[in-house]
């Protein structure tokens, strides 16, 4: 996103900002839990994961063609309030494109990640298509002026090669020697269909929660204020990078722990993930909150007034810190019904503030009702999982755990 944002200027930035967001919100509706699922019955060991991972594969082609093919009518049509270069068919082509291969890689990822292979998980989900993007738009800007469509292109091409890497790679780990029975492939949907309508409700939900504001700016609010607030939040993700990381390798064992009811254990995981993250972020937050201006200089020109956003996103993002993957563990310890009431209501919350309030409020009112309503779920859900789980994700349980382990009555025991 840096790279965009000093390709194109600030109004242009903030027009691809809010398509890609708009695409990865249709992305996550395509897959339609499917990823989640996926990933759960991989590595909880579950009987015929394989052939059940091909229907799900299917599920999300058809799901994601879907979602794009209808978000490509809203921007082609003008359904949406956006600036007139967001409704061109070739850029809601791109857009529409994008929403499926977004949506096979990361369900691609999570086949990988569940059968163990972390490292290209990590890479279909989060590290190729980056680089890749970041490749195609520097040779754009060697050759001329990048432009909208031409970003969104590169976008897609980054997308399509992702997708098709990731979902070649993972076909070892679905392999089925028999003939596939897509009329029980059909009736397996279906029994399940409750929980992935869930599971995608729960992601589509927490993503918007975090993005709402920026596509509220990009709604009622300038294609300035949508860049600036989108570099405020780029450099907030920082803090939030090593969490991001851990999901890739804590989700498989999440889903374990949970499935075989190992509390205790499932706990200490969430606790020592906690520490590491706010460990690990400190030196982030300090040399952020200390020169946010170099930072946000990084994009270009035009991104200085985004200061005090960066650093109260920043500050938002550490203190969910303290409550560990609760958002990971709501979705693979069976927990998506409540995740998606609990999402949906702070998600009309913030959404109300942000839309009622963005052209009085801007950038820095926006960026606290995002980092409010992440705080304020986060607490929400630690609740629910300590009273339906029975473990607790937040850093005390490392302090509990390292207590435990040194109280007398564990030492004469194991003496």
């Amino acid at each position: 996103m840096i790279l965009i944002s000093r390709a194109l200027n600030l109004d242009e930035a903030g027009v691809v900002f809010v398509l890609f967001t708009l695409m990865n919100l249709a992305a996550t509706m395509g897959r339609f839990g499917t990823d989640n699922l996926v990933l759960r019955r991989i590595a909880s060991g579950q009987h015929g994961h394989a052939i059940e991972a091909r229907w799900l594969r299917a599920a999300c082609w058809a799901a994601s063609s879907i979602a794009g093919a209808l978000l490509s009518g809203l921007l082609t049509t003008g359904l949406l309030p956006l600036p007139a270069s967001a409704h061109g068919v070739p850029e809601a082509a791109c857009v529409g494109l994008m929403t499926v291969f977004y949506a096979l890689s990361v369900f691609a990822g999570a086949v990988l990640r569940g059968s163990g292979r972390l490292v290209a998980g990590i890479l279909a989900e989060l590290g190729l298509a980056p680089w890749l993007t970041i490749l195609f738009v520097g040779a754009q800007m060697l050759l001329g002026k990048p432009t909208v469509l031409t970003v969104l292109l590169a976008l897609l091409a980054a997308g399509a090669i992702t997708a098709l890497w990731a979902l070649k790679s993972a076909q070892s780990a679905i392999s089925f020697p028999g003939k596939i029975d897509w009329v029980e492939g059909l009736l397996f949907i279906q029994k399940h269909l409750s929980s992935l309508a869930s599971l995608m409700g729960t992601s589509l939900l927490f993503f918007a929660l975090v993005w709402v504001p920026q596509l509220s700016l990009g709604f009622v609010g300038t294609g300035s204020q949508v860049a600036q607030y989108t570099a405020a939040a780029r450099i907030a993700s920082f803090i939030s990078i090593f969490p991001s990381i851990q999901t890739s390798y804590l989700a498989p064992k999440f889903a374990a722990l949970a499935y075989s009811g190992r509390k205790e254990e499932l706990s200490e995981e969430c606790g020592r993930a906690a520490l590491m993250a706010m460990v690990v972020a400190v030196p982030l937050l300090v040399t952020i909150s200390y020169m946010p201006g170099l930072f946000l200089r990084l994009f270009g020109g035009g991104y200085q007034d985004a200061a005090i956003p960066t650093l109260v996103l920043c500050i938002g993002a550490y203190v969910t810190l303290f409550f560990g993957q609760v958002n990971t563990l709501m979705v693979t310890a069976g927990l998506e019904h409540p995740a998606l009431v609990l999402n949906a209501i702070l998600l009309v919350a913030v959404a109300g503030v942000c839309l009622l309030g963005a052209p009085t409020i801007g950038v820095v009112g926006v960026s606290i009702a995002s980092a409010a309503g992440s705080a304020v779920y986060a607490m929400i859900a630690t609740l629910v999982v300590s009273s339906k789980v029975g473990a607790n994700p937040t850093l005390v349980s490392y302090f509990q755990y390292v207590s435990f382990q040194n109280s007398p009555t564990v030492n004469v025991k194991s003496g």
